[in-house]
């Protein structure tokens, strides 16, 4: 076997695996009906980033032939989840990779990332300046004769979206069966919206004999208050940019914006209800289902998962009974341990 043939073996390697589709007794109680679990804190990266952002790592480095003596490098701009699996997947395959998070980026997010021998910077307040200082200063000192830049966006790239689709393929085929209705509700958190553009197409290019029913099952699009610009942008007609004043404690939703496809997709194109959490009931969404599941994970996938703590699934679906099925995506997330979930309990835990 060639060295180049070994290579081209190794990237065929998914970045990403199958989760999980796991039932849970505490949500389903909450809820009123089934609610399963699409465990995606069981990827390498912690999160689902690693499909998306894997699968553009992968496919790069498949369609792309550098000249003798080049390599390629592998930049990304990320609240640090998507960064990490950049680097993660960057890792595998043994590719360079640099990854710049903003200031507020915590320490132990950004161990973690260079743990995988990525490169980490630190600039800006929000992930719009580390993208933007990404874009002009760290990608521009590349020497074009030995690496070729490689610009991954965490969420606005059909790539990735394609890999993020494959979430949706999964619970399909995990929850397609003949005597059992389909999900009446996918639930999910949105940043720049390449998860749920990834579920959106994933659900709308699926076939079988039940093609029409999966193409017409509403997601549940869920942020925090402040970085609804998804929310925002729905009530306004027009994509709304995130202002830099700004805070949530979901930093990793805290994107500059959404996709225009993101608006397109919610705005009609496809079954989708938008809602807003309060940071507190993000917080407070993580440590119940630490405590509930053994599971820790961040508020970007807390805010997802306190629509049910918080019981707002019958304003949404008004009709949801004992029967029916809900999945809700557990997107993960690295940046938290036990000492940041006992944070959230002094500043906002609810008994």
């Amino acid at each position: 076997m060639t060295i180049k043939s070994d290579m081209e073996g190794r990237w065929l390697r998914k970045p990403y695996i199958q989760t999980p589709l796991i039932p849970s007794l505490y949500l389903s109680k909450l809820a009123g009906c089934r609610v399963l679990m699409k465990m995606e804190t069981c990827q390498s990266s912690g999160s689902f980033k690693s499909r998306g952002l894997g699968y553009l790592v992968q496919q790069t480095l498949l369609h792309t032939s550098p000249n003798p003596g080049q390599e390629l490098h592998f930049f990304s701009s990320s609240g640090g989840n998507a960064g990490y699996a950049t680097a993660v997947a960057c890792q595998q395959y043994r590719q360079k990779c640099t990854v710049c998070v903003p200031l507020r980026t915590s320490s132990r997010m950004v161990d973690r990332i260079r743990m995988t021998g990525a490169t980490v910077i630190s600039h800006g307040q929000t992930i719009g300046e580390a993208d933007k200082y990404l874009h002009t200063v760290l990608m521009t000192q590349c020497d074009t004769k030995v690496e070729i830049p490689i610009y991954c966006h965490p969420y606005n790239n059909p790539i990735v979206w394609k890999g993020n689709s494959t979430l949706a393929s999964e619970i399909i085929d995990q929850t397609d069966h003949e005597k059992e209705k389909v999900p009446s509700l996918i639930i999910c958190s949105v940043g720049g919206g390449g998860l749920y553009n990834g579920l959106v197409s994933g659900f709308l290019g699926a076939g079988g004999h039940r093609k029409k029913e999966w193409k017409e099952v509403p997601i549940l699009a869920v942020e925090t208050t402040g970085c609804a610009t998804l929310y925002k942008s729905l009530k306004a007609q027009s994509l709304i940019t995130q202002q830099a004043d700004d805070y949530t404690i979901a930093l990793s939703l805290a994107t500059p914006d959404i996709t225009p496809e993101t608006l397109e997709y919610a705005n009609g194109l496809y079954p989708t209800h938008s809602i807003i959490v309060e940071d507190r009931d993000a917080a407070n969404a993580c440590i119940r289902f630490a405590e509930d599941h053994k599971v820790l994970v961040e508020p970007a996938c807390g805010t997802a998962l306190a629509a049910i703590y918080q019981e707002r699934l019958k304003e949404i679906v008004p009709k949801l009974t004992p029967d029916d099925t809900v999945v809700v995506v557990v997107c993960g997330g690295s940046a938290v341990d036990c000492q940041t979930l006992q944070e959230y309990r002094n500043n906002y835990f609810e008994v």
